[in-house]
């Protein structure tokens, strides 16, 4: 009985192989239309809370038939981790072929969740928006403001203006610096963001637990687009009743965890449009002067699309390594 060996992907196997942001763009939205198409089973994620505060570790399997994308991120979430020299977040994407269900990569998992998790906030915006933004604001430079940084230029060209604020002057300094190195748009550090927040067209925020609510609807200016990535840490409570249109790729998802985590905020369900299928050209663009809360909640579609898209190129350029199993 022969058994198919695993190919095994790091990080740096995965950057080597080339996959562009327009590409990771592309694919996301492959991903959300043939969700929209019926062609994905993606059930929402499962977990277990270890007894680490706060901690999660989250299974998330998805089948996509229309492109023929087999198989599951596992990804970890232990905050404090930093603080002792460690990521906070780990994640591992493991591959199964879809004709005889055996595995055949594992991967590193954390790479493709910053770039998909960019990609699926660009995309929704994009299948939204009317007009060319010139503006974006980042609430937090972490990892996810950086690969927003990367991926919204990415999508739209338009964007001259970053303005940038973050818990330390320090901080978002550095971060104006690195990236206006790689060509990025004229970055603005600010340190009180409200006035940052109204002047933008697309604000993403990606803020820690208990790193302050620097987002208000009054901040938020007629026709922009909010994106908390971080789904419930940088808002306050008036912010899902005063927007106009509130999308989701997982409305279900998203509504259970703003009834458990923000129950003061008051959102109806039955609001909540999906971004799939306003992807597909489902539904009509967001008015001039509406106000839209975008809500990535994290599907395991998109990071099994493009997962298997870099398993494809490693095949090619045999890279990675190989283990046998058996």
């Amino acid at each position: 009985m022969t058994t198919q060996p695993l190919r095994l992907l790091s990080e740096q196997d995965i950057r080597a192989l080339g996959l562009s942001l327009s590409e990771v763009i592309d694919l996301t939205e492959q991903a959300y239309r043939l969700d929209a198409e019926g062609q994905t089973e993606v059930p929402t994620k499962i977990g277990v809370h270890p007894d680490r505060p706060a901690s999660f570790l989250h299974a998330m399997p998805a089948w996509v038939a229309g492109n023929r994308s087999l198989g599951m991120k596992w990804v970890s979430y232990f905050p404090g981790n930093f603080d002792g020299g460690m990521a906070d977040s780990t994640g591992l994407i493991v591959l199964n072929d879809p004709d005889h269900g055996h595995p055949v990569c594992i991967m590193e998992g954390m790479y493709i969740t910053f770039l998909r998790t960019a990609a699926c906030a660009a995309v929704a915006v994009r299948a939204l928006i009317e007009r060319d933004p010139e503006t974006l604001m980042l609430v937090g430079c972490g990892g996810l403001g950086r690969w927003s940084l990367r991926v919204m230029t990415a999508a739209f060209p338009s964007l001259h203006t970053v303005y940038v604020s973050s818990k330390t002057a320090a901080s978002r300094e550095r971060f104006a610096e690195e990236l206006a190195g790689e060509g990025a748009p004229r970055i603005i550090p600010v340190d009180e963001p409200a006035e940052a927040i109204r002047a933008s067209d697309i604000v993403v925020s990606s803020v820690p637990p208990g790193g302050g609510q620097p987002v208000t609807a009054d901040c938020l200016a007629p026709g922009s687009f909010f994106v908390p990535l971080d789904l419930t840490n940088a808002w306050h409570d008036d912010v899902p009743a005063a927007m106009d249109r509130i999308v989701a790729d997982n409305p279900e998802n998203l509504a259970g965890l703003l009834t458990r985590a923000r129950p003061a905020a008051r959102l109806d369900p039955e609001r909540i449009e999906r971004t799939q299928n306003l992807v597909a050209g489902r539904g009509t663009k967001a008015g001039r002067y509406e106000r839209t809360f975008v809500g990535v909640c994290g599907i395991a579609s998109t990071d099994v699309v493009i997962g298997w898209e870099i398993f494809r190129r490693a095949v090619t350029a045999e890279a990675g390594t190989l283990f046998q199993m058996t």
